[in-house]
């Protein structure tokens, strides 16, 4: 009887809404315009934390998956093998484009990010474009 008598005092005290959000990023395309998709299969979620040093540039590589990344210290300058650039800066979100050969470098400074995969068991999160020579994963 006691829980029960807490539990309505509750219910008509704390307000249910303690609790508020906006959207922060919401996109139906990638950073270069194209349009995003989720892969057959066994849907998986991954997130890793990287870290780029000042002026370190990762190899060409390519993500297969959908990849939204979020900036949480630094400057990160992102290129396609085409030429197409973007610079993203602290508290900044992306979603990297998709099966495209692109890398990233840290400038002015080092770059800290959380990178999220909306993947599937079956496919690679990540492909470097030197392992995709027959282009399985990668385009340009």
């Amino acid at each position: 009887m006691k829980i029960y008598v807490l539990t309505c005092f509750l219910l008509f005290v704390v307000p249910p809404n303690l609790a508020t959000g906006e959207d922060q990023f919401k996109t139906q395309t990638s950073w270069d315009d194209e349009v995003i998709y989720y892969p057959q299969g066994q849907a998986e979620i991954t997130s890793v934390k990287l870290r780029i040093e000042e002026n370190q540039m990762t190899k060409f590589h390519c993500h297969p998956v959908l990849t939204l990344g979020y900036i949480l210290q630094g400057e990160l300058a992102i290129e396609t093998k085409k030429g197409k650039k973007i610079t993203l800066k602290k508290g900044e979100s992306v979603v990297e484009v998709m099966r495209t050969i692109h890398r990233g470098r840290a400038i002015n400074g080092p770059v800290e990010l959380i990178v999220f995969y909306a993947g599937s068991t079956t496919i690679p999160n990540t492909v470097l474009a030197e392992d995709d020579i027959k282009m399985k994963y990668c385009k340009f």
